[in-house]
């Protein structure tokens, strides 16, 4: 059964609180409660837990880019005439 996105979140935050908690253990929103070896074992579910939130919807590659535009028709802007060296405007 895949989680939804509330459900990897309430996740993310249940790991959170263990990390700060003397013992490892994770309520999750499903009822049932997780308790972890060590640490390192708590820190990989955390990084499976974030891997499954970035990946959610089969989207591997989630992460935004902009775009990005330069002004103008020449390195000074249009019509603004600057000496070499000026930089862009």
């Amino acid at each position: 059964m895949a989680l939804t996105l509330t459900e990897l979140y309430a996740i993310r935050d249940a790991i959170q609180r263990a990390k700060g908690s003397p013992v490892l253990r994770v309520h999750a929103p499903d009822g049932k409660d997780i308790t972890y070896r060590s640490m390192d074992e708590l820190l990989k579910a955390e990084a499976s837990n974030d891997e499954a939130i970035r990946t959610y919807g089969n989207h591997p590659d989630s992460k935004s880019t902009l775009a990005q535009h330069r002004r103008g028709d020449g390195p000074y802007g249009p019509g603004f005439p600057g000496p070499p060296g000026w930089g862009y405007w």
